[in-house]
């Protein structure tokens, strides 16, 4: 992270072209968003698509790591505000939070 290393992928989406809309889901590693996650966003052409994100964490929140993915997303990409994130002690009793997260953005 400190070197902004990008580690490369084992595998890739076949097809991403055929999407509109992507569920992009992490954890924070390092008070950010991991690096094999740039990795994807960089590999992956994500321009005019609709990106939402899912975290889990641990006691820092968000902390930076939707700023990271704002920083290598592609402009022309739409990356919803409304973003679910569960800390670690909520992660085993979230199902149902899921569900009125997916249910709020009409999935």
């Amino acid at each position: 992270r400190s070197d902004n290393a990008r580690p490369k992928l084992k595998k890739s989406v076949e097809n991403i072209e055929d999407y509109d809309v992507v569920f992009l889901g992490y954890p924070t590693w390092w008070y950010g968003a991991p690096m094999a996650v740039l990795s994807f966003i960089e590999e992956n052409n994500l321009s005019g698509k609709q990106v939402y994100l899912f975290c889990s964490h641990g006691t820092g929140g968000l902390a930076e790591s939707v700023g990271d993915i704002e920083s290598v997303l592609p402009k022309s990409t739409e990356l919803s505000e409304d973003i679910f994130d569960a800390g670690e002690d909520e992660t085993l009793s979230s199902e149902q939070d899921i569900v009125n997260w997916l249910e709020k953005l009409e999935f």
